[in-house]
């Protein structure tokens, strides 16, 4: 039987009132007791200052820190929105853990990666951390970019074009994207129960939310072309992971599943030897991107195709995804935020609603991401080490 260490994770506050001190981890069969304070030390209000304490501890780390402009400041600022990325280690096997792909998705894997620098990094393997994707996303409360493109829609193949809907996308989009006004009653809900009833549940998800090109103001539009973001992605990261012989990566999100829980979504069909071998490292959490077999479902256009395209067969790459709210509930709130962002209405409760959405305010919630993004990270760690 492995042995257990137990380690006490501290808030900033009682480290300081025990000098300072802070425990690296680089054993296994650890349980985490995570002290009243710690989880919350971990999530940020706001883009600007998770920004700023992952900047602070990953150079108190040791990192190497990188920072790409992808929106200019505003007139009176001093710095604009950034991908902020740091780099620790230089070893031929490399972690990657990248946040806020989905913008107000971001405070979720942002508080992840934050914990692992106060864990302890590993000492063998090159970790590289890429915060805030879509950091316009982050910074104003959508989950979209500066022009309302999905950024997990966005990372087509090299000459693909940028067109094409579903033609279950183009019937409901009078249900999806409404031109009016945010606020009205339009039992939504209701209709689009009724939509599932008539076409099924899983057909009627794929259809919608595997991505569009041809709705510009619509929900899960992919873009007219590859975004800066995505761009300045593909551009920069291959120097970061130059000499690597096998890299993990893991990008962190927010809104599917039950409350609390996550699900580990792997591009691989189900039962095949790929998925098997995904599962024998991560456990029955591992899922294809299938609408009939877990939460998720087929998309066009997502980082981890894009990824694989970039460096390889030497790649892996899983999206953690955390659950919040029922799907229903977590459709109308994007619909809603979107309708208020180009129709008007009442913005201020439309972003208050895409928050919950995405970003709970519970501690309980946020105690399982920080507890749950550990434990992928931890297992990803054992697979590199294998």
């Amino acid at each position: 039987m492995t042995p257990t260490l137990t380690v006490h994770l501290y808030s900033r506050r009682q480290r300081a009132q025990s000098g300072g001190a802070v425990t690296t981890i680089e054993s296994w069969g650890c349980t985490n007791v995570l002290l009243p304070g710690y989880v919350i030390d971990m999530f940020h209000p706001t883009y600007e200052e998770a920004r700023a304490a992952f900047r602070s501890m990953s150079e108190d780390a040791g990192g190497a820190l990188h920072s790409w402009e992808i929106i200019p400041p505003e007139p009176g600022q001093t710095e604009g929105l950034t991908i902020d990325v740091a780099v620790f280690g230089d070893g031929p096997k490399s972690l990657v853990l990248s946040s806020g792909l989905h913008g107000v998705e971001g405070f979720a894997g942002s508080a992840i990666q934050l914990d692992l620098i106060r864990r302890g990094l590993p000492a063998d393997i090159r970790v590289v951390l890429i915060h805030a994707i879509n950091p316009f996303g982050m910074a104003k409360i959508r989950r979209v970019n500066e022009n309302n493109v999905d950024l997990n829609r966005n990372f087509l193949a090299h000459g693909e074009d940028y067109t094409g809907s579903s033609d279950g996308y183009k019937r409901l989009d009078h249900l999806l994207n409404p031109t009016t006004p945010a606020g009205a009653r339009d039992f939504m809900i209701v209709r689009t129960v009724m939509q599932i009833l008539r076409h099924g549940y899983n057909t009627l998800k794929t259809a919608v939310v595997g991505g569009q090109y041809d709705f510009p103001k619509g929900l899960f539009f992919g873009g007219e072309k590859l975004e800066k973001a995505p761009r300045t992605l593909l551009t920069e990261l291959p120097a970061l992971l130059e000499g690597t012989e096998q890299i993990v990566h893991i990008d962190f999100h927010t809104g599917l599943g039950k409350s609390g829980t996550y699900a580990l979504l792997v591009d691989t069909d189900a039962g095949s030897a790929q998925h098997i071998r995904f599962r024998e490292n991560y456990g029955d959490r591992v899922q294809p991107w299938d609408a009939d077999h877990g939460v998720a479902y087929k998309i066009r256009g997502g980082l981890p195709e894009a990824m694989v395209r970039l460096f390889g067969s030497k790649t892996d790459v899983i999206t953690c995804e955390f659950g919040t709210l029922p799907a229903l509930k977590v459709l109308k709130a994007l619909r809603t935020e979107n309708q208020a962002t180009h129709w008007g209405g009442d913005t201020h409760s439309a972003k208050s609603g895409l928050l919950a959405a995405f970003r709970p305010t519970s501690e309980q919630w946020k105690s399982a991401i920080v507890d749950g993004g550990a434990t992928v990270v931890n297992q990803a760690i054992a697979q590199l080490r294998a």
